[in-house]
């Protein structure tokens, strides 16, 4: 199945734009104040409900949230590969880490990392 770039992607997921208001015609004065409603633009040469525009495509059919699925088996725990990049030694390894262990232990944790 072909990748569809991203701009791509957004383009099709964004909703079609809604017609704009016009707004009403000043009123002369001297006249009596009448409601007048705002009229909705829409070029003539367009019927006023188009088919291929309000139904979704079959990409974003696919790509659409389904309810109910079933969860994936995507998280496989492994202890070892935990500990290298949670562990102890790993955050000593960088700044970074560092400044976690310390903002821990100044929290006083009774556990700094696994």
């Amino acid at each position: 199945m072909p990748r569809i770039s991203r701009p791509l992607l957004q383009l099709l997921a964004r909703p079609p734009p809604l017609p704009r208001a016009i707004a009403p015609r000043p009123i002369p004065t001297g006249t009596v104040l009448q409601h007048t409603p705002l009229r909705l633009a829409r070029p003539q040469f367009l019927p006023l409900f188009v088919p291929a525009v309000c139904t979704p495509s079959p990409v974003l059919a696919s790509l659409q949230q389904l309810r109910y699925a079933k969860m994936g088996h995507e998280f496989q725990p492994s202890q070892r590969v935990r500990k290298r990049r949670h562990g102890f030694l790993a955050r000593k390894k960088s700044l970074g880490g560092r400044k976690i262990i310390a903002r821990r232990r100044a929290k006083g944790r009774k556990y700094l990392t696994y």
